[in-house]
């Protein structure tokens, strides 16, 4: 029973996903994706518009990204070595 309440959960949740995607999909990408391929190049002075958009628009996302995942490994390696210690 709880496993039939879970998989009915998900998938309205799925499926309120998908309208929503389908449904405001157009109208959040289409003003966007038009500034960032008519102003790449002026902008970054980059022949490719997704290493345009990696490297120069999104870099400090990107670092910071990479960053939280590092400090989160070294976190887990620090309090897996602190309690063989403790044993």
């Amino acid at each position: 029973m709880r496993k039939t309440f879970i998989f009915v959960y998900m998938l309205c949740i799925f499926i309120l996903i998908l309208w929503m995607h389908l449904q405001y999909n157009e109208a959040l990408y289409d003003g966007a994706m038009k500034s960032y391929i008519s102003n790449f190049y002026e902008d970054t002075r980059a022949k490719n518009a997704v290493a345009a958009i990696y490297l120069n628009y999104r870099v400090y996302d990107t670092l910071f990204e990479a960053l939280t995942l590092l400090i989160s490994v070294v976190g887990v390696i620090h309090f897996y070595h602190y309690e063989e210690d403790e044993e």
